[in-house]
């Protein structure tokens, strides 16, 4: 049986509907603080106005509030940076348009993470707190991650292992195994993997998702790719599935702009089809993919032969 292939909204680790109950929850948790800090005779009508409705009290009711989803969030500035914060990190729904929108959100982002209550007035812990970190957190954060990866800077093991979908210290053991070293950050800062190092090492994580961009956008697709099909950790066809993403593209986009069949194309990356070893066509699709030759069609070559010396999936359902 063929594997079925993995939405763009399964790369999250959360669901919106997730999202939202804690972007309802950090609204909330600022709004207890203008109700008890403010003006005395009109602290509580400047809260509901800053949430968009009149509850009956802003402070956290056990793990959220009765009244939680009366909160016109979609309303909220809060929701439109988050929801573009989300898209981006975990790479579903729509691209950012350009530059200019994902420099604003990384600043606007670092904003949210500083300067909304990390408590409510009461001292419950909102979903911005650092000390007990919850979903709407590690979204910020990963989208500050891939911002850090796709600028050029160092990546901390932090970082790594939020874009990864791995823990610290899974992250920690494989770098090590594969003599990837920290150096030192400035003072009070963690230690960072060079963003070369660290660009190599997350092309070989299974779970890593390339940026995509807007056609015509320049960024370091080449040497993402070149990475991609450099990786031993990573098969021919997992490669290929993520070279296609990072060229923010399609297979039949792909397939026109190789002038190769888009069939061909899919069963390349299928471990079950035996597609013809068409070297020429392998050249023309690196070239497309921004792929270095000789290392794509290497890869390409063995891995199909590789496939001509086990079963057929035909012969393996029919034995079966």
């Amino acid at each position: 049986m063929a594997k079925q292939k993995q939405t763009r909204e399964d790369r999250a680790p959360f669901s919106r509907d997730e999202i939202i109950r804690e972007i309802r929850l950090a609204a909330l948790g600022m709004a207890s603080h203008i109700a008890i800090w403010g003006h005395r005779q009109e602290s509580m009508n400047v809260a509901s106005h800053y949430l968009g409705v009149e509850l009956e009290g802003y402070d956290y009711i056990g793990d959220g509030h009765p009244e939680l989803d009366t909160i016109p969030i979609e309303e909220h500035y809060l929701y439109t940076v988050v929801m573009d914060a989300y898209n981006h990190a975990y790479q579903c729904g729509d691209i950012l348009n350009d530059t200019f929108s994902v420099d604003e959100r990384m600043f606007e982002v670092g904003g949210i993470l500083t300067g909304f209550p990390k408590a409510d007035f009461n001292g419950e812990p909102t979903p911005l707190d650092e000390l007990n970190p919850q979903k709407l957190r590690q979204v910020l954060e990963t989208f500050l991650a891939r911002y850090a990866l796709d600028t050029g800077d160092n990546l901390t093991v932090p970082q790594l292992a939020l874009l990864a979908d791995m823990g610290e210290a899974a992250v920690r053991t494989s770098l090590s195994a594969e003599g990837i070293r920290t150096i030192s950050g400035q003072k009070g800062e963690k230690n960072q993997v060079p963003h070369a190092d660290a660009l190599a090492w997350l092309s070989g994580r299974r779970n890593f998702v390339p940026t995509r961009r807007q056609p015509g956008v320049q960024g370091n697709t080449g040497e993402l790719v070149s990475s991609l099909f450099s990786a031993d950790s990573l098969t021919f066809q997992i490669a290929l599935q993520k070279a296609i993403s990072a060229n923010s593209t399609t297979e039949e986009e792909l397939a026109k702009a190789a002038g190769v069949s888009s069939i061909w194309i899919n069963e390349l990356h299928d471990e079950g089809k035996r597609p013809e070893i068409d070297v020429d066509g392998l050249q023309k699709l690196a070239v497309a993919l921004q792929a270095p030759v000789p290392l794509f069609v290497g890869k390409a070559v063995t891995a199909l032969l590789e496939r001509r010396s086990k079963p057929a999936a035909s012969q393996h359902n029919a034995a079966n």
